[in-house]
C-alpha cells in the first residue's frame, strides 16, 4: 500500500505542487500547475475532455460499432459490440454517436477547407482536432486543438490548463520512439506561433505531476516534502538564471516562446507552495502506480509470432486506468479542468492479444472487415470497444462524482471520443470499401454540460457533414461559442 492510501480520509489534505528539474528545460512545461475554485465562492466549474483512438471503424457489411439506425442508444437493437461498454455502464443515457460524416479530401494544390491530403495515416488527425486543412506531406497539427481553444474559457488564471496524456507508450515499429508527430494531437497558440504540446506518456511522470509532494501530518516526512520544494525553487532560479541569457540571441519567434516559458516559472514560483484543496470525499489521491511497465518491443508488419509473444504491448490497460483515474482526481480537486486523452498512435501497432486475445495489431484489426467475415467484423469492433470502455470509465466516474452544488460532476462535462478514420472510399488506392478512408466517420459524445442529452443518448446520422462540427457541439456545451478552424456547425438537436 502507497504512503498516499494509508492517509485518511478525514485528514487536512494539501499538495504542493512542483516540477521535475528536466521539465523546466523545455519550452513547453508537461507538469501541471493549477489554480482551484475557492467552494462556495466561485461558480461550478465546467469541464471538457478530448479523446482519440488511432484506428478506423470499419463498416461493410455489418454493424459492428454504429448502430444500423437513428434513434435513442436506448432503443432494442441499437448496442453494437463496438459501444458495449456504454451500456455496461449504463452510459446511454448521457453519450451519443453520430456517423455518416467525412473529411473532405483533394489534390495538394486544391485541398478544401477542413480538408486533407490525399495520403493516408498522415492527413485526417489533424483537420480532425483542429478543423484546419493539413498541409501536402506535412502531419503537424495546422492549428489549435480544442483543449486549448476551451481551456481560456473555462479554465483562466491556470498556468498550465490542460492535462495532456498519452495511453499508447511507443510507436512500436521501427526504431520504436515514444514520441513522434503521430503520437501528438494537442496545439496551443503562442501569440501568433501555433505550438505543439507533447503528451505524457509516462504514469509515473503524469502521477509525480500531479501528487508526488502530497505533504503527510507526519512531521518527519512533511520536512523531507518540504525540501523537495525547496530544491524545485531552486532548480527555477537556476534555469532562468542559465537561459535568460539567451534572450538578445533569439529570433523573435524563439523569443515569444522562452518569454512564454519564463511567464510560466514565474507563475509556479508563485504557486509553488502548499495550497489547501477542497475538503471533501471527492478530493481523493490515487494511488501511486509506481514504476512505468518496460516499453514493449517493436513487431513488425506480418510478424504473428511477436504479438502472439506479447510484444509491441506495454501494459496499456494499466496505463489507461491509471490516467483515467488522474484525470478524474484532477477533476474533482479542481486541478484541472480540460484533459486531452490520446489513446493510441494514429496508424496505431499496440498488440490486442494481451487484450483481447488477437493475436495483431490495431491497425491490421481495422482491417480484418475486409473479407475478414464476421469474425473479422467482430474483431474490428474489440478495438474500438477498448478505447469506448475507458473513456466510458471516466464518465461514469465523473457521473458517481459529487460536485461542490451537490449535483453530479457529469452534469458540467462534455466529452468527446474521435477516431483516425471511417470507411469508404480510398482516393490514394482508387479503392472502394476500404479503412483507409475519411468516409463514413463517427464521433462519441458525452456529459451533459450545457443540456447535452437532455433528450437521452442518440444515433444520429450526420451524413456528409465534417466530424469537427461534434467537437464544436461539445465545446458549445461547456459555454465556447467558436467554431473550430475552418468548419462551422453543430449538431443542436444533442442539446435540450
Amino acid at each position: 500500500m502507497s504512503r498516499l492510501s494509508r492517509i485518511g480520509s478525514g485528514s487536512r489534505r494539501r499538495f504542493l505542487r512542483g516540477i521535475g528539474g528536466i521539465g523546466l528545460a523545455l519550452p513547453f512545461l508537461e507538469f501541471l500547475d493549477g489554480r482551484r475554485a475557492v467552494a462556495g465562492g466561485a461558480d461550478k466549474p465546467k469541464r471538457y475532455i478530448f479523446s482519440f483512438g488511432g484506428s478506423s471503424i470499419g463498416m461493410d457489411s455489418g454493424d459492428a460499432v454504429v448502430p444500423a439506425g437513428a434513434g435513442a442508444l436506448t432503443g432494442d437493437g441499437m448496442v453494437t459490440r463496438g459501444i458495449q461498454p456504454l451500456a455496461d455502464q449504463n452510459l446511454l443515457d448521457s453519450v451519443s454517436i453520430v456517423s455518416g460524416m467525412e473529411i473532405p479530401y483533394g489534390p495538394d494544390n486544391a485541398i478544401p477547407a477542413g480538408g486533407r491530403y490525399v495520403a493516408w495515416h498522415s492527413s485526417s488527425p489533424g483537420p480532425l482536432a483542429s478543423g484546419v486543412r493539413s498541409q501536402p506531406g506535412d502531419e503537424k497539427l495546422q492549428g489549435p486543438t480544442s483543449d486549448w481553444v476551451v481551456s481560456p474559457v473555462i479554465a483562466p488564471g491556470f498556468a498550465n490548463p490542460v492535462l495532456a496524456y498519452r495511453v499508447q507508450a511507443a510507436f512500436y515499429r521501427g526504431s520504436n520512439g515514444t514520441g513522434g508527430t503521430r503520437g501528438l494531437l494537442s496545439a496551443r497558440m503562442n501569440g501568433n506561433i501555433l505550438e505543439e504540446v507533447p503528451p505524457i506518456s509516462s504514469i509515473k511522470t503524469a502521477y509525480q505531476g500531479l501528487i508526488t509532494n502530497f505533504v503527510p501530518p507526519d512531521p518527519e516526512e512533511a520536512a523531507r516534502a518540504k525540501f523537495l520544494l525547496d530544491r524545485r525553487k531552486s532548480v527555477i532560479d537556476l534555469v532562468r538564471g542559465d537561459t535568460e541569457k539567451l534572450i538578445p540571441k533569439l529570433g523573435a519567434a524563439d523569443k515569444i516562446r522562452l518569454q512564454r516559458h519564463f511567464d510560466e516559472l514565474r507563475s509556479l514560483e508563485n504557486r509553488l507552495a502548499a495550497t489547501d484543496l477542497p475538503d471533501t470525499p471527492a478530493c481523493q489521491p490515487v494511488d501511486d502506480p509506481g514504476d512505468d511497465p518496460p516499453i514493449g518491443g517493436a513487431v513488425e508488419n506480418g510478424d504473428g509470432g511477436g504479438y502472439a509473444n506479447n510484444g509491441a504491448y506495454s501494459e496499456e490497460e494499466l496505463r489507461a486506468t491509471v490516467m483515467v483515474d488522474l484525470i478524474h482526481m484532477a477533476f474533482a480537486c479542481d486541478i484541472a479542468r480540460v484533459a486531452n486523452l490520446m489513446f493510441t498512435y494514429s496508424q496505431c501497432f499496440l498488440n490486442m492479444n494481451p487484450l483481447y486475445g488477437h493475436a495483431t495489431d490495431l491497425h491490421e484489426m481495422s482491417h480484418y472487415s475486409m473479407g475478414g467475415g464476421q469474425a473479422g467484423q467482430d474483431a474490428m469492433a474489440d478495438g474500438i470497444a477498448w478505447h469506448v470502455k475507458h473513456w466510458g470509465r471516466l464518465l461514469a466516474k465523473l457521473r458517481d462524482t459529487e460536485d461542490m452544488d451537490g449535483s453530479s460532476m457529469l452534469d458540467s462535462t462534455s466529452a468527446i471520443l474521435c477516431f483516425e478514420g471511417g470507411w469508404g472510399y480510398d482516393p490514394e488506392q482508387a479503392a472502394d470499401g476500404s479503412a483507409h478512408s475519411s468516409e463514413r466517420m463517427a464521433v462519441l459524445i458525452g456529459g451533459r454540460a450545457g443540456g447535452l442529452h437532455a433528450n437521452g443518448g442518440q444515433h444520429v446520422i450526420g451524413t456528409g457533414r465534417h466530424p469537427t462540427e461534434v467537437i464544436n457541439t461539445a465545446i458549445k456545451a461547456v459555454g465556447v461559442d467558436q467554431q473550430m478552424g475552418e468548419v462551422s456547425g453543430t449538431f443542436d438537436e444533442l442539446i435540450g
